[in-house]
């Protein structure tokens, strides 16, 4: 479990928020049953260090200040697309023995037979939803495409079964899939390319004629 120092927020005017933004500090709420509602605010370098290194999922116990530390998760996070960064965290207390909802990317392996062959590989569904205890949540769920060949799908019913999670996705739906290569049309002939029409005139000797 990953450590995570806050500070509380006590001034939540657009004012504050941007000087917490240009001093390196993330806005964010704490949420859940115990906490009750608390403003605060993370270290920028420190949240996208822990992102990168355990994923969205992490279980986090965090402290605010002196106070008693307690398990949390990211639960939702605001992004700046401009800016490429995040704007705003929503943390939300957990119960570490009792399960929850998330939301997992799929990572695609492997390198398709349909693919070796020219066809398109198509991932149609980049997450699904899970329920586990919180400390069984993966990071990420892989699938291995290498098998697939053009014409194949994979769908969440063909997912191996796991013990430390349930998804809740619906079971036909398809998360990869390969896909014949797309051919070019010939382009359609020009009039300018055209063979010129020869029109003969009528009346005219061609030679053949006697007199």
């Amino acid at each position: 479990m990953v450590q995570l120092n806050a500070k509380n927020r006590q001034h939540l005017r657009k004012s504050m928020t941007k000087k917490l933004r240009n001093e390196g500090r993330i806005p964010a709420v704490v949420y859940g049953k115990n906490v009750g509602n608390q403003n605060v605010s993370v270290e920028e370098g420190e949240m996208i260090r822990l992102f990168r290194s355990d994923g969205r999922n992490a279980v986090i116990q965090m402290k605010v200040e002196n106070n008693k530390p307690y398990s949390v998760m990211a639960h939702d996070i605001q992004f700046d697309r401009l800016k490429d960064e995040i704007v705003h965290i929503d943390f939300l207390e957990i119960d570490m023995k009792t399960e929850i909802d998330a939301v997992v990317p799929v990572v695609l392996t492997g390198e398709s037979a349909g693919e070796k062959e020219g066809g398109v590989v198509q991932h149609q569904f980049n997450e699904l939803n899970v329920r586990s205890l919180p400390a069984n949540i993966p990071s990420n769920i892989e699938v291995d495409v290498s098998a697939l060949n053009i014409g194949d799908s994979l769908k969440v019913r063909d997912l191996k079964a796991n013990a430390d999670y349930e998804i809740l996705d619906d079971e036909d739906e398809v998360i990869v899939s390969v896909t014949p290569p797309t051919l070019e049309e010939p382009e359609a002939e020009s009039e300018e390319d055209a063979e010129p029409e020869v029109i003969e005139e009528k009346g005219k000797d061609d030679g053949n004629n006697e007199e």
